[in-house]
């Protein structure tokens, strides 16, 4: 679960545009420019203007011939030239007196010199796509190459990798993705839900600063997907890319029971196939791809050890006592007698592996080895028809579903109770959450574009997307705890899961913290844009209207959880004994369980206009000005269930009750977003660009916090009250509030936050068609989420609200600040040859995270967001990538061999050479006192007592940072959030090559074969993830697993080292 994607204004076509003189550089009025797209045989026609000026605005994507023709001169044709997604292709040309039977031919040259807008993008095109090495096959690894984009993915596995990333310092919630103009990933979980293989993918665009107004609804950057579309020729694919354990290396923690590798097998295996319906007027293309996967797991963990199991405390003495609570007296040599085992504590635990490794081994005493399957499947169809020249339609529908299986991590293998333990995933040891995930997507979107002479056109645009997941325990539908003991839990489907047991010394067992889980997700988007073109002037107008339901059912803690700490076998002295001595009696500390009454829907409403006007007031100067207007109602209910605090009148409200409006929060109205650029053309090969803009993040922060409230949801909270043995005591529902109860709310006038992005850049082409550029970079955010729990006023204030507990209010407090220096050397793909090379260096500050940390901030002090101020959780002051493909030139066609025999040919020519390396400072992270979130301390970090940076020297992986820099903060006995800042830990750093080589085999009819030999982590060197930052884990400051390689892509990858995968692919 995990990318933020939102849907932005339809760009999904480009402009060719330029001027016409004559050789003394007079204008030259009334010349017929006519472009003719290559592979459809469609032609886009314009006259110039009283200036000589001409634009082809908002027409496909492709390669175009263009041509000039006008009476007593010379025919012009330029091209082939190739059209990319928002681009705007300039083509000056000058025709010479003549006969119009004269054709005067110029090779189109790709040049990459941008001269009209001044946004820092990158352009990943078809060739690029299909042919580098991508882990999984997955093209948002490509992402990765652009500038300013940093990898935020969560690597413990899934269906795929979790792709979430950050842009220029902006939240990864705040990005924008969309497939042919159409949002394509879930709001709630700011994940992207389809993944289109990489041969029905045309080419994507990553707009990363002071983009036009057109684009909107995204405060971080955006990516634009173009699918494929059919063309006047017949033409498709086929593949299978395979791997397996065989031809991978051993991960570098691996298994000390039995060092050998985990068995692997993965397949990747599909088809595409396009063509002509009708010549030059329909065209359709559909491609499907299917995904299996067969993996084994691997990660350490503690597990209890056997003696105390069976009640077995004697080695503890004499040091520590377990005392009786009946009696108040030691138990006989420390052993429990069976008699006395709740029956639930003594399965629970029986239920978990013993342990495979000594005790005393520093990452754990148990190895796990936990099996894990996908199966994926995943298609689509496109049709695009023309009318007339000036009419056509484009109508795509994709669907996508997605299994997932993953077994217990720490469950017996002869499985007396499934889902006893791998609920609950562990991402500082890399452990993976056991259970079902199944995710079902759909999109679809439909564009009519209408030509008006020669200066005006109009593209109107429909969208939807729909998204299913359920996310299931292996233990749902069950009712293992009634059965063995645990009464009050299991009392209906919803909550027919296991409770989860959250342990200090151990890893957590037991069930999950919230499945089950079902989100449902409507969307739908309508907008329309005009574009005036005269002489220099460019405008674009236009207005969009969304609509978004969504259907959540999630509950925390549905099927109770359990904390379990020495109290009672203490004598209530929090001395000695042992928690496993509460567990097998059955005495937890703290006991939660969550309801739900009511339907959990939300909707909102998006209204968004434009215009953004292009004026180029001399032939080396555009000016670029835009403004865009924003308005989100906020999240509502149609049944008006939700609620939240108000801390003005010190209660709950309900939407739609006494005055209440049904928002419950103001609308904020003020959403006006500037854009400001320039673009000028120092000489012809250097141009020098600025840009300003102000965009809002997506309105999202918050849903959650109006759906946790009374009376449709409760969290109950009890101390010393649940006994495993016992009959819980009854819960009022919804009745009143317990004293203490912690309640969410948001401030009545939360603005949506907002970010200005700038940048400076100049660009210079240099021989051999490569083009380098130059930029500073920088964002600075406002008015972004931040929850603060306003009932803790700090040092000996009183609480404002005594009788609650912790309420915790979103506030639009949070601010970022990222300035950055970015390289770039390019060389578009031709003759054989594509390189890309990018280096950003950067600093990100904010005093927030990531929405999708909900526990995050349990540090914020009252009204004090300065207090979480400190490098952002994906600073990553250096970064360098390097991307490149390389044909040997050999062959027909070609610089050498080009009249070789036809065996020389075949065995010689045809070679391929791809690749991509990446090299990057190390992540920061934050050292807290303890992961549980029921603790009482939740996430809360410790003191800082001593520098917590040791040498580089001194630096391993089993001791990284210097733990003894760190102390709880103990004050009368509680442990309180102590005085460490945030992210002050930074962890390893990253270096990955991954190698391709193909050889193409030609066969007849324009067909050939393709084989491939991918080479992932090429160096073999492990990619080690953050070290344990949880005080209370037994490997705190030790590294535990390695990261995905490639950072994206199928989870198949995660904590391998070198990977191998072979492909076949048939073309024709």
């Amino acid at each position: 679960l995990g990318l933020v994607a939102h849907a932005t204004a339809q760009v999904t076509s480009g402009t060719i545009l330029g001027a016409v003189a004559d050789s003394s550089g007079g204008v030259l009025p009334g010349v017929t420019v006519a472009a003719t797209n290559v592979e459809t045989g469609l032609v886009h026609s314009a006259t110039t203007d009283a200036s000589g000026a001409y634009a082809l605005a908002n027409i496909p994507i492709g390669r175009y011939q263009v041509r000039f023709e006008m009476q007593g001169f010379k025919t012009k044709l330029v091209g082939p030239v190739t059209l990319i997604v928002d681009q705007r292709l300039r083509e000056d040309v000058v025709l010479e007196i003549g006969s119009l039977a004269e054709t005067v031919e110029i090779r189109g040259r790709a040049t990459l010199l941008q001269t009209d807008q001044p946004d820092m993008n990158q352009i990943v095109q078809e060739q690029e796509i299909k042919a580098l090495p991508l882990n999984g096959r997955d093209f948002f690894s490509l992402l990765l190459l652009s500038n300013g984009v940093q990898d935020t993915s969560n690597d413990t596995g899934g269906a795929t990798t979790n792709v979430t990333f950050s842009i220029n310092g902006m939240r990864p919630e705040s990005n924008s993705v969309t497939l042919d103009g159409v949002q394509m990933a879930s709001v709630r979980e700011s994940d992207v839900d389809l993944r289109p293989s990489v041969d029905a993918i045309q080419e994507f665009k990553v707009l990363s600063s002071s983009f036009s107004a057109e684009y909107g609804h995204s405060a971080g950057g955006v990516i634009s997907i173009q699918s494929k579309g059919g063309t006047n020729d017949y033409h498709g694919s086929g593949w299978e890319f395979f791997r397996d354990a065989a031809l991978n290396a051993n991960n570098f923690f691996r298994n000390p029971v039995s060092p050998t590798k985990p068995p692997l097998t993965q397949n990747q295996f599909g088809g595409t196939a396009g063509g002509p319906l009708k010549k030059n007027r329909t065209f359709f293309f559909a491609d499907y791809q299917g995904h299996t996967l067969r993996k084994i797991n691997e990660a350490f963990a503690r597990v209890p050890e056997e003696p105390f199991r069976r009640g077995d405390f004697s080695s503890l003495l004499p040091g520590s006592i377990v005392y009786d609570p009946l009696t108040g007296k030691p138990f006989p040599n420390n052993i429990i007698p069976p008699e006395r085992f709740s029956k639930f504590g003594s399965a629970i635990l029986n239920a978990i592996a013993l342990p495979n490794l000594p005790n005393d081994y520093p990452l754990g005493n148990y190895f796990i080895r936990q099996p894990h399957r996908v199966t994926g499947h995943e298609g689509g169809v496109r049709v695009d028809h023309v009318f007339t020249p000036n009419q056509r339609l484009f109508a795509r529908y994709r669907w996508g579903y997605s299994e997932t299986d993953t077994a217990d991590a720490l469950a017996r293998s002869d499985g007396p109770m499934p889902g006893a333990g791998g609920g609950l995933g562990i991402d500082s040891r890399g452990i993976v959450q056991g259970g079902i995930h199944d995710d079902r997507n759909h999109n679809a979107v439909g564009s009519y574009v209408q030509v008006f002479g020669s200066h005006l056109v109009n593209d109107a645009r429909v969208g939807y997307h729909h998204y299913e997941l359920d996310v299931l325990g292996n233990a749902q539908g069950r009712n293992l705890a009634e059965q063995n003991g645990l009464r009050g839990v299991n009392d209906g489907a919803l909550y027919s899961d296991l409770p989860a047991i959250y342990l200090n010394a151990y890893t957590n067992i037991g069930g999950t913290d919230f499945k089950p889980l079902y989100f449902r997700e409507t969307f739908w988007q309508f907008n329309d844009t005009l574009t005036l073109t005269t002489g220099p002037h460019t405008l674009k107008v236009g207005g969009e209207y969304r609509q978004r339901l969504e259907n959540h059912y999630f509950v925390l803690f549905p099927a109770g959880a359990f904390y379990f700490y020495p109290q009672r076998t203490t004598n209530y002295t929090y001395v000695g004994s042992h928690e496993l001595a509460e567990v097998l009696l059955g005495l937890p500390f703290l006991s939660w369980r969550g309801r739900r009454f009511g339907p959990p829907d939300l909707m909102d409403r998006q209204y968004s206009v434009f215009a953004q006007e292009d004026w180029k007031p001399i032939d080396r100067l555009t000016v670029n000005l835009g403004l865009r207007y924003e308005y989100y109602t906020p999240f509502f209910s149609p049944t008006n269930q939700i609620s939240m605090f108000d801390p003005d009148l010190g209660r709950i409200v309900v939407a739609g009750r006494d005055g209440v409006s049904r928002y419950i929060v103001n609308p904020d109205r003020n959403n006006v977003g500037p854009r400001v650029g320039v673009a000028f053309v120092a000489n012809p090969k250097t141009t020098i660009r600025a840009g300003y803009g102000r965009y809002f993040d997506p309105e999202n922060a918050f849903r959650d916090d109006i759906k946790f409230n009374p009376p449709f949801y409760r969290q109950y909270e009890l101390f010393d009250q649940w006994m495993f043995d016992e009959l819980p005591p009854p819960f009022a529902d919804p009745g009143p509030l317990p004293a203490g109860y912690e309640l969410n709310g948001v401030d009545k006038n939360l603005h949506r936050g907002e970010a200005d992005h700038f940048n400076v850049a100049i660009q210079r082409e240099l021989p051999g068609g490569f083009l380098a550029e130059a930029a500073y970079v920088g964002s600075r955010g406002r008015k972004m989420p931040f929850r603060v729990n306003i009932n803790d006023p700090g040092g000996a204030q009183a609480a404002p609200f005594p009788k609650l507990g912790p309420v915790k209010v979103i506030d639009d407090l949070g601010t970022s600040s990222y300035n950055s220096g970015q390289f770039k050397l390019e060389k578009r793909f031709s003759q054989g040859l594509f390189a890309l090379a990018s280096y950003t260096w950067s600093k990100s500050i904010d005093t927030m995270v990531s929405n999708l940390d909900r526990n995050a901030l349990a540090q914020s002090v009252f009204l004090d967001p300065a207090s979480n101020r400190a490098v952002s959780d994906w600073d990553v002051p250096h970064r360098f990538s390097l991307s490149f493909i390389g044909e040997v030139p050999y062959g027909s066609g070609r610089r050498y061999g080009a009249s070789a025999p036809a065996l020389a040919q075949t065995v010689l020519g045809g070679w391929q050479v791809t690749g991509i390396f990446i090299a990057r400072s190390g992540m920061p992270g934050t050292v807290v006192v303890s992961s549980n979130p029921i603790a009482g301390i939740g996430n809360a970090r410790p003191n800082l007592v001593g520098n917590p940076e040791l040498p580089a020297s001194e630096r391993t992986p089993d001791h990284w940072f210097n733990t003894a820099a760190f102390a709880r903060n103990i004050v009368s006995g509680k442990t309180l959030p102590g005085n460490a800042g945030r992210n002050i830990i930074r962890g390893p750093g990253y270096v990955n090559l991954d190698l391709g080589f193909a050889k193409y085999v030609p066969a007849a009819s324009r067909r050939r074969a393709q084989f491939r030999v991918e080479i992932f982590n090429v160096l073999n060197r492990p990619q080690f993830a953050l070290p344990v930052l949880v005080m209370d884990d037994p490997a705190f400051g030790k590294i535990t697993h390695t990261r995905n390689p490639t950072n994206f892509g199928s989870s198949a990858t995660s904590f391998a080292s070198r990977m191998i995968q072979l492909g076949l692919k048939l073309e024709f």
